[in-house]
Protein backbone atom coordinates (compact mmCIF):
# COMPACT_ATOMS: atom_id res chain seq x y z
CA UNK A 1 0.00 0.00 0.00
CA UNK A 2 1.37 2.82 -0.82
CA UNK A 3 1.23 6.82 0.54
CA UNK A 4 1.72 9.60 -1.37
CA UNK A 5 4.76 11.25 0.59
CA UNK A 6 3.60 14.92 0.15
CA UNK A 7 1.12 14.25 2.82
CA UNK A 8 2.82 13.85 5.71
CA UNK A 9 3.19 17.13 7.90
CA UNK A 10 5.45 17.26 11.01
CA UNK A 11 3.68 16.83 14.27
CA UNK A 12 0.88 14.42 12.50
CA UNK A 13 0.34 11.37 13.96
CA UNK A 14 -0.46 8.11 12.29
CA UNK A 15 -0.72 4.79 11.77
CA UNK A 16 1.62 2.71 11.44
CA UNK A 17 1.94 -1.22 10.98
CA UNK A 18 5.01 -3.09 10.45
CA UNK A 19 3.43 -5.62 8.13
CA UNK A 20 -0.58 -6.08 7.18
CA UNK A 21 -1.33 -8.34 9.69
CA UNK A 22 0.58 -6.77 12.68
CA UNK A 23 -0.86 -4.54 14.94
CA UNK A 24 -1.77 -0.98 14.36
CA UNK A 25 0.61 1.64 16.33
CA UNK A 26 0.27 5.38 17.07
CA UNK A 27 2.95 7.35 15.66
CA UNK A 28 3.93 11.38 15.32
CA UNK A 29 6.09 12.29 12.78
CA UNK A 30 9.56 14.39 13.81
CA UNK A 31 11.19 15.07 11.04
CA UNK A 32 10.65 14.11 7.03
CA UNK A 33 13.78 12.86 5.32
CA UNK A 34 13.94 12.82 1.18
CA UNK A 35 16.13 10.64 -0.22
CA UNK A 36 17.38 10.03 -3.59
CA UNK A 37 14.27 8.26 -4.87
CA UNK A 38 12.24 7.90 -1.75
CA UNK A 39 11.30 9.74 1.57
CA UNK A 40 12.00 8.47 4.94
CA UNK A 41 10.53 9.50 8.26
CA UNK A 42 10.92 9.65 11.73
CA UNK A 43 8.26 8.87 14.02
CA UNK A 44 7.67 8.75 17.98
CA UNK A 45 6.11 5.58 18.87
CA UNK A 46 3.56 7.18 21.19
CA UNK A 47 2.03 4.26 23.09
CA UNK A 48 5.65 2.78 23.37
CA UNK A 49 6.68 2.87 27.52
CA UNK A 50 10.03 4.71 26.50
CA UNK A 51 8.30 6.48 23.18
CA UNK A 52 11.22 5.76 21.25
CA UNK A 53 12.13 6.69 18.06
CA UNK A 54 12.49 5.18 14.70
CA UNK A 55 13.12 5.79 11.13
CA UNK A 56 10.97 4.00 8.65
CA UNK A 57 9.57 4.03 5.10
CA UNK A 58 6.74 5.95 4.12
CA UNK A 59 4.92 3.00 2.95
CA UNK A 60 4.74 1.55 6.86
CA UNK A 61 2.52 4.97 7.94
CA UNK A 62 -1.20 3.83 6.57
CA UNK A 63 -3.80 6.31 7.16
CA UNK A 64 -4.05 9.24 10.05
CA UNK A 65 -4.46 7.79 13.34
CA UNK A 66 -8.14 9.49 13.42
CA UNK A 67 -9.44 6.98 11.08
CA UNK A 68 -7.83 3.94 12.82
CA UNK A 69 -11.28 2.62 13.58
CA UNK A 70 -12.17 2.72 9.75
CA UNK A 71 -8.54 1.05 8.92
CA UNK A 72 -8.15 -1.41 11.36
CA UNK A 73 -11.77 -2.93 10.56
CA UNK A 74 -10.74 -3.23 6.71
CA UNK A 75 -7.75 -5.23 7.60
CA UNK A 76 -9.50 -7.21 9.50
CA UNK A 77 -11.52 -8.07 6.66
CA UNK A 78 -9.06 -8.34 4.08
CA UNK A 79 -7.57 -10.83 6.86
CA UNK A 80 -11.03 -12.82 6.68
CA UNK A 81 -10.73 -13.11 2.95
CA UNK A 82 -7.27 -14.54 2.82
CA UNK A 83 -8.20 -18.03 2.69
CA UNK A 84 -5.86 -19.83 0.11
CA UNK A 85 -2.60 -19.31 -0.57
CA UNK A 86 -2.15 -20.34 -4.75
CA UNK A 87 0.64 -22.33 -5.77
CA UNK A 88 2.37 -21.21 -8.75
CA UNK A 89 0.88 -23.43 -11.44
CA UNK A 90 -2.29 -21.78 -10.16
CA UNK A 91 -1.27 -18.88 -10.19
CA UNK A 92 -0.44 -18.28 -13.67
CA UNK A 93 -3.59 -20.34 -14.69
CA UNK A 94 -5.30 -17.34 -13.15
CA UNK A 95 -3.57 -14.73 -14.15
CA UNK A 96 -3.68 -16.15 -17.71
CA UNK A 97 -7.55 -16.46 -17.48
CA UNK A 98 -8.40 -12.83 -16.42
CA UNK A 99 -6.45 -11.11 -19.14
CA UNK A 100 -7.97 -13.44 -21.53
CA UNK A 101 -11.59 -13.66 -20.65
CA UNK A 102 -11.88 -10.98 -17.85
CA UNK A 103 -11.85 -6.91 -18.87
CA UNK A 104 -10.53 -5.49 -15.67
CA UNK A 105 -13.44 -3.08 -15.85
CA UNK A 106 -15.19 -5.88 -14.69
CA UNK A 107 -13.11 -7.92 -12.30
CA UNK A 108 -9.45 -7.57 -11.56
CA UNK A 109 -7.08 -9.53 -9.78
CA UNK A 110 -5.46 -8.11 -7.13
CA UNK A 111 -1.91 -8.78 -5.65
CA UNK A 112 -2.14 -6.95 -2.18
CA UNK A 113 -2.88 -6.74 0.35
CA UNK A 114 -4.23 -10.28 -0.63
CA UNK A 115 -2.43 -12.21 -3.13
CA UNK A 116 -4.85 -13.66 -5.67
CA UNK A 117 -8.23 -11.74 -4.25
CA UNK A 118 -11.11 -10.28 -6.84
CA UNK A 119 -12.65 -7.16 -7.06
CA UNK A 120 -15.75 -7.31 -9.00
CA UNK A 121 -16.98 -3.67 -10.14
CA UNK A 122 -19.34 -5.12 -12.21
CA UNK A 123 -21.59 -7.92 -10.32
CA UNK A 124 -23.88 -8.24 -14.07
CA UNK A 125 -20.85 -8.57 -16.54
CA UNK A 126 -19.04 -11.03 -14.29
CA UNK A 127 -22.10 -13.24 -14.06
CA UNK A 128 -22.55 -12.92 -17.70
CA UNK A 129 -18.74 -13.76 -17.98
CA UNK A 130 -18.50 -17.24 -16.07
CA UNK A 131 -22.27 -18.15 -16.80
CA UNK A 132 -22.95 -18.45 -13.10
CA UNK A 133 -24.83 -15.43 -10.90
CA UNK A 134 -22.31 -13.69 -8.66
CA UNK A 135 -24.87 -14.36 -5.56
CA UNK A 136 -24.58 -18.12 -6.32
CA UNK A 137 -20.16 -17.40 -5.95
CA UNK A 138 -21.21 -15.30 -2.55
CA UNK A 139 -23.06 -17.40 -0.63
CA UNK A 140 -20.19 -20.24 -0.71
CA UNK A 141 -17.41 -17.45 -0.40
CA UNK A 142 -15.70 -14.93 1.59
CA UNK A 143 -16.17 -11.65 0.68
CA UNK A 144 -16.64 -7.93 1.79
CA UNK A 145 -18.02 -4.92 0.43
CA UNK A 146 -15.57 -2.32 -0.37
CA UNK A 147 -15.41 1.51 -2.33
CA UNK A 148 -13.55 -0.75 -5.29
CA UNK A 149 -16.18 -3.04 -5.49
CA UNK A 150 -16.85 -6.69 -3.77
CA UNK A 151 -13.77 -7.84 -2.53
CA UNK A 152 -13.80 -11.80 -2.93
CA UNK A 153 -10.97 -14.35 -1.58
CA UNK A 154 -8.86 -16.39 -3.26
CA UNK A 155 -11.01 -19.55 -3.28
CA UNK A 156 -13.51 -17.25 -5.33
CA UNK A 157 -10.72 -16.55 -7.88
CA UNK A 158 -10.33 -20.17 -8.33
CA UNK A 159 -13.87 -20.45 -9.23
CA UNK A 160 -14.54 -17.43 -11.19
CA UNK A 161 -11.32 -18.52 -13.47
CA UNK A 162 -12.64 -22.12 -13.73
CA UNK A 163 -16.03 -21.03 -14.45
CA UNK A 164 -14.69 -18.28 -17.15
CA UNK A 165 -12.88 -21.25 -18.50
CA UNK A 166 -15.70 -23.49 -19.01
CA UNK A 167 -18.40 -20.72 -20.62
CA UNK A 168 -15.57 -19.50 -23.04
CA UNK A 169 -13.21 -22.34 -23.47
CA UNK A 170 -12.26 -21.31 -26.93
CA UNK A 171 -9.37 -18.37 -26.59
CA UNK A 172 -8.10 -20.32 -23.97
CA UNK A 173 -7.36 -23.37 -25.78
CA UNK A 174 -6.31 -21.64 -28.71
CA UNK A 175 -3.56 -19.97 -27.06
CA UNK A 176 -2.38 -22.99 -25.38
CA UNK A 177 -1.78 -24.57 -29.04
CA UNK A 178 0.16 -21.65 -29.76
CA UNK A 179 2.14 -21.80 -26.53
CA UNK A 180 2.34 -25.27 -27.08
CA UNK A 181 3.65 -25.09 -30.96
CA UNK A 182 6.14 -22.61 -30.12
CA UNK A 183 7.21 -24.93 -27.60
CA UNK A 184 7.87 -27.89 -29.56
CA UNK A 185 10.30 -26.57 -31.34
CA UNK A 186 12.09 -25.02 -28.31
CA UNK A 187 12.26 -28.16 -27.21
CA UNK A 188 13.78 -29.75 -30.67
CA UNK A 189 16.38 -26.62 -31.59
CA UNK A 190 16.62 -24.84 -28.27
CA UNK A 191 15.95 -20.92 -28.15
CA UNK A 192 17.59 -17.48 -27.09
CA UNK A 193 16.55 -16.08 -23.58
CA UNK A 194 17.86 -12.77 -22.11
CA UNK A 195 20.14 -13.52 -18.91
CA UNK A 196 18.33 -11.45 -16.29
CA UNK A 197 21.76 -10.53 -14.79
CA UNK A 198 24.20 -10.04 -17.97
CA UNK A 199 21.05 -8.61 -20.33
CA UNK A 200 22.88 -10.34 -22.84
CA UNK A 201 21.81 -13.22 -25.45
CA UNK A 202 22.29 -16.51 -24.30
CA UNK A 203 21.30 -19.81 -26.49
CA UNK A 204 19.38 -22.61 -24.38
CA UNK A 205 19.31 -26.34 -25.21
CA UNK A 206 16.74 -28.43 -26.54
CA UNK A 207 17.22 -30.49 -22.79
CA UNK A 208 17.04 -26.82 -20.89
CA UNK A 209 14.13 -26.43 -22.69
CA UNK A 210 11.93 -29.46 -22.14
CA UNK A 211 12.93 -29.69 -18.25
CA UNK A 212 11.33 -26.04 -18.42
CA UNK A 213 8.24 -27.45 -20.33
CA UNK A 214 8.04 -30.25 -18.04
CA UNK A 215 8.37 -28.33 -14.52
CA UNK A 216 6.51 -25.04 -15.51
CA UNK A 217 4.66 -25.27 -19.46
CA UNK A 218 2.73 -28.65 -19.11
CA UNK A 219 1.45 -28.31 -15.75
CA UNK A 220 -0.50 -25.41 -16.34
CA UNK A 221 -1.54 -26.49 -19.94
CA UNK A 222 -3.18 -29.62 -18.19
CA UNK A 223 -5.23 -27.23 -15.45
CA UNK A 224 -6.11 -24.91 -17.86
CA UNK A 225 -7.44 -27.73 -20.55
CA UNK A 226 -9.31 -29.64 -16.92
CA UNK A 227 -10.97 -25.69 -16.35
CA UNK A 228 -12.30 -25.55 -20.06
CA UNK A 229 -13.47 -29.32 -19.49
CA UNK A 230 -11.38 -31.28 -21.48
CA UNK A 231 -9.83 -34.32 -19.12
CA UNK A 232 -6.15 -34.10 -18.43
CA UNK A 233 -3.65 -36.59 -19.28
CA UNK A 234 -2.88 -39.59 -16.88
CA UNK A 235 0.63 -41.39 -16.61
CA UNK A 236 -0.36 -44.56 -17.74
CA UNK A 237 -1.81 -43.26 -21.17
CA UNK A 238 1.82 -40.31 -21.28
CA UNK A 239 3.46 -44.40 -21.26
CA UNK A 240 1.02 -46.22 -23.81
CA UNK A 241 1.55 -43.07 -26.34
CA UNK A 242 5.24 -42.90 -25.47
CA UNK A 243 5.64 -46.85 -26.40
CA UNK A 244 3.98 -46.18 -29.04
CA UNK A 245 5.81 -43.01 -30.51
CA UNK A 246 8.87 -45.16 -29.58
CA UNK A 247 7.89 -48.00 -32.31
CA UNK A 248 6.67 -45.60 -34.54
CA UNK A 249 10.26 -43.88 -34.95
CA UNK A 250 12.14 -47.21 -34.52
CA UNK A 251 10.45 -48.28 -37.71
CA UNK A 252 10.46 -44.80 -39.49
CA UNK A 253 14.92 -45.32 -38.25
CA UNK A 254 14.61 -48.80 -39.76
CA UNK A 255 13.36 -47.75 -43.21
CA UNK A 256 15.89 -45.09 -43.65
CA UNK A 257 18.68 -46.76 -42.84
CA UNK A 258 17.55 -49.60 -45.43
CA UNK A 259 16.93 -46.37 -47.81
CA UNK A 260 20.03 -45.49 -47.79
CA UNK A 261 21.84 -48.95 -47.86
CA UNK A 262 20.02 -49.39 -51.12
CA UNK A 263 21.22 -45.71 -52.12
CA UNK A 264 24.39 -47.14 -52.08
CA UNK A 265 25.31 -45.63 -49.40
CA UNK A 266 26.46 -49.27 -47.25
CA UNK A 267 28.97 -48.26 -44.35
CA UNK A 268 27.23 -45.05 -43.77
CA UNK A 269 23.85 -47.33 -43.38
CA UNK A 270 25.63 -50.26 -41.14
CA UNK A 271 27.19 -47.36 -38.78
CA UNK A 272 23.65 -45.95 -38.60
CA UNK A 273 22.40 -49.31 -37.58
CA UNK A 274 25.03 -50.20 -35.36
CA UNK A 275 24.49 -46.82 -33.51
CA UNK A 276 20.67 -47.48 -33.37
CA UNK A 277 20.92 -50.98 -31.61
CA UNK A 278 23.52 -50.32 -29.28
CA UNK A 279 22.22 -46.86 -27.97
CA UNK A 280 19.06 -47.97 -27.17
CA UNK A 281 17.82 -46.11 -23.97
CA UNK A 282 15.01 -49.20 -22.23
CA UNK A 283 14.38 -49.68 -18.80
CA UNK A 284 17.36 -51.95 -17.59
CA UNK A 285 20.22 -48.39 -19.05
CA UNK A 286 17.73 -45.75 -17.72
CA UNK A 287 18.67 -45.97 -14.19
CA UNK A 288 22.47 -45.99 -12.60
CA UNK A 289 23.29 -49.73 -11.31
CA UNK A 290 25.20 -49.46 -8.00
CA UNK A 291 27.52 -53.01 -7.94
CA UNK A 292 30.23 -53.86 -5.55
CA UNK A 293 33.58 -53.20 -6.24
CA UNK A 294 35.34 -56.39 -8.60
CA UNK A 295 38.20 -58.62 -6.68
CA UNK A 296 41.05 -57.78 -9.46
CA UNK A 297 40.75 -61.88 -10.60
CA UNK A 298 36.75 -60.94 -11.38
CA UNK A 299 37.90 -58.63 -13.78
CA UNK A 300 38.51 -60.20 -17.31
CA UNK A 301 41.80 -59.38 -19.08
CA UNK A 302 42.33 -58.01 -22.52
CA UNK A 303 45.38 -58.93 -24.59
CA UNK A 304 46.41 -56.35 -26.82
CA UNK A 305 49.09 -56.79 -29.82
CA UNK A 306 51.22 -53.94 -29.37
CA UNK A 307 53.68 -53.34 -32.23
CA UNK A 308 57.24 -54.34 -31.86
CA UNK A 309 60.03 -51.91 -31.64
CA UNK A 310 63.32 -52.86 -32.56
CA UNK A 311 66.30 -51.90 -30.40
CA UNK A 312 64.66 -51.62 -27.12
Amino acid sequence: MRVDPGRFVIGAEWVYRLRDDSASERVRILAIIPKKSSVRLDVAFLDAPDERVENVPTTRLRVPWSEVRVFDALMVNWRRIDDLELDDVERACVEEVFQALIPTDVAELLRSPVGCATAVRDRARTSELIDVPIEEVLASVEWFDHVDGLMLSPTATMFIAEAACRANPTPILNQIIEEETALRHNCKHGTEHTNAYTREKEHTTPEWEYDWYRRHDRPQHELLRQWCGHRAVTSQERLLAAEAENHRLDVLVTELIDALDHAGGKIVAMQFAEEHERDRITPHNIRPIVDRPLHPSEIPVREVRARRRWGH
